[in-house]
């Protein structure tokens, strides 16, 4: 599972997609960083994951407090992405991954720019490896991404954790991919990485 910029072409009859303005495409003039074999990070780096780490805690918290507290208030924005779906139901996968972001962020096993992962426009991704351990690496795109805003670096960690904690799938990427998957299908909606990680990046403040 991974979290991926994808660009759609009509003439392949995939689902169009708003493009994202270009500081969530990750292009920002910076020098990139080079790829490894081995994705070892560097201290810099793990020092940005964590901090993502603390801003999906933060986001996270937020819409587990609007679909509590002011479910009425958040219903269209609810709508939006997870269609018919419940704000109790989204709630309680939201508490699931709050609590994967507090348990299993220093167990994780952290991979950085490795270069047979980190192709075209990947921003993250998740493995599992032996003995059931779990893997999050972090490509170019995710480092030059904003702390705000789409495809947000806790947006990112948002939507990686969901696989992790919640078994979610990549059934629909960007905003108006989860937003066509929210009305035509609200099951997958519950269960599409995008949607958790959109319904907290865009949460009305």
């Amino acid at each position: 599972m991974r979290k991926t910029f994808v660009a759609t072409v009509a003439a392949l009859a995939v689902l169009a997609v708003a493009p994202p303005p270009a500081a969530a495409q990750g292009t920002k003039g910076q020098d990139r960083p080079a790829l490894s074999r081995n994705g070892t990070c560097t201290e810099a780096e793990r020092v940005v994951i964590r901090r993502a780490f603390g801003d999906a805690r933060q986001m996270t918290n937020a819409s587990i407090a609007a679909l509590t507290l002011e479910p009425e208030t958040v219903r269209p924005h609810l709508t939006r992405f997870f269609g018919s779906n419940p704000p109790g139901a989204i709630a309680k996968n939201f508490r699931v991954i709050a609590q994967g972001l507090e348990q299993r962020e220093g167990r994780i096993a952290y991979e950085c720019n490795r270069a047979d992962a980190c192709r075209g426009s990947t921003f993250a991704y998740v493995r599992w490896g032996g003995a059931a351990r779990e893997t999050m690496g972090f490509c170019q795109m995710f480092f030059q991404a904003d702390r705000t805003g789409q495809d947000s670096q806790g947006g990112i960690v948002v939507h990686e954790m969901s696989h992790l904690a919640l078994g979610t799938r990549d059934h629909a990427y960007q905003p108006r991919g989860a937003e066509n998957l929210a009305k035509d299908d609200p099951a997958a909606a519950q269960m599409n990485a995008d949607s958790y990680e959109y319904f907290a990046e865009f949460l009305p403040r």
